[in-house]
């Protein structure tokens, strides 16, 4: 089925990094809050009043992975919706997790051409990280954990250490007025907005049979939920402070390009810094996605994912350099990032609010079933 074995277990505070590196890299590489609306001096606001709208909306998932704890995503999808509906799904969240792999490898490789290596093809890029990522996915997602638990907290201080070197170019006066250019229905659309893209529910969801003590499934989602938040914030008011409102909406790479505007006397450089640290977190964020696919994949035709990891690699290659090659993914306003919003929806209201209403009609006769799994 999976690579999962018996001893492969995955600790709270394993599974809270990678969810909170998963939002703040999407931060660290292109800022999409920069341009939700209000797109002004309150996002941060907005921000804050996107966590109450992202409980509401993952609810349902929230349910399922608590009430199914012991099973897999697919297995419960096709225990509750039967095994036609349940495959149907099943390749929906599969092609889910492809495009968000494909997607955020394409930002990955973007930055690296365009910003570091623009002489290096895309190719050479691609290949090279979806050989480190095969490495990482192969060893499993136990493995994966071990390794955000060594590399997040690094990430994380790096973090706020070039934060406070940047200080000097703060100017913390855009934000003022507070909320006087925004409107109550722009402040709520940009929430709902933002909320979507948290898609970390999904990843915690189809962590949860690998967790070592279950009851924590909430109090690692709301931890993960108002760090990432409050990070995401602290960025937007970095990259505000030091660009402007206006001109840090048509930055392409806002974060990478404060980092290239520190410096302490005669020192700098401290973009190195950065670069390092997101280059790693790129590829732990990204082997979760790949390892995620090939689990899915494997769910859905009752195969092993390991044979599946070559081939998602190379899919992932051919899908990265056909989008890149021919239109930029996030620079220039690309609309492609706005096509998630919708199948996010679709991947963590929709469906998941949908087995839960089957689920309650069904419900007794699904207990009897799951209690007469546990006798035998």
């Amino acid at each position: 089925m999976d690579n999962k074995k018996k001893a492969d277990k995955l600790y709270y505070n394993q599974v809270l990094l990678l969810l909170l590196l998963n939002r703040m890299i999407l931060g660290l590489t292109y800022l999409p809050e920069l341009n939700t609306p209000p797109a002004n001096q309150d996002i941060w606001v907005m921000l804050l009043l996107s966590i109450p709208y992202t409980i509401v909306f993952t609810l349902p998932l929230l349910y399922l992975g608590n009430k199914f704890s012991q099973y897999n995503f697919f297995e419960y999808i096709e225990m509750i919706m039967g095994k036609f509906l349940g495959k149907i799904i099943g390749i929906f969240y599969t092609i889910d997790f492809l495009i968000n792999l494909s997607f955020f490898t394409s930002a990955f490789v973007e930055i690296l051409d365009s910003s570091l290596y623009d002489e290096t093809p895309t190719v050479v890029n691609v290949v090279i990280l979806m050989i480190t990522c095969t490495y990482i996915v192969y060893k499993g997602i136990m493995n994966l954990g071990r390794l955000g638990q060594f590399i997040v907290p690094f990430i994380i201080a790096l973090y706020f250490i070039l934060a406070l070197l940047g200080i000097k170019n703060y100017d913390f006066e855009v934000f003022l007025p507070i909320l006087r250019d925004s409107t109550f229905k722009d402040l709520n659309k940009g929430a709902i907005i933002s909320s979507l893209r948290y898609t970390d529910i999904l990843i915690l969801i189809m962590m949860v049979p690998y967790l070592d003590e279950k009851r924590n499934i909430n109090r690692i989602y709301i931890r993960a939920l108002i760090y990432s938040v409050l990070i995401v914030i602290m960025t937007v008011v970095i990259v505000q402070a030091t660009f402007g409102v206006e001109y840090a909406k048509i930055v392409n790479f806002p974060y990478y390009n404060f980092t290239m505007l520190i410096k302490i006397g005669e020192t700098q450089g401290f973009d190195l810094l950065y670069v390092v640290s997101w280059i790693m977190g790129n590829v732990i964020k990204i082997s979760g996605y790949f390892y995620l696919t090939t689990i899915a994949i494997g769910k859905v035709v009752n195969r092993r994912n390991q044979i599946f990891i070559i081939p998602v690699a190379i899919v992932t290659t051919i899908l990265v350099v056909l989008l890149k090659d021919n239109r930029p993914v996030i620079a220039t306003r690309s609309p492609i990032p706005q096509v998630l919003i919708p199948l996010s929806a679709v991947a963590i209201i929709v469906i998941p609010l949908a087995i839960v209403i089957v689920y309650l009609f069904r419900r007794n006769k699904l207990e009897n079933m799951m209690n007469s799994q546990k006798r035998n």
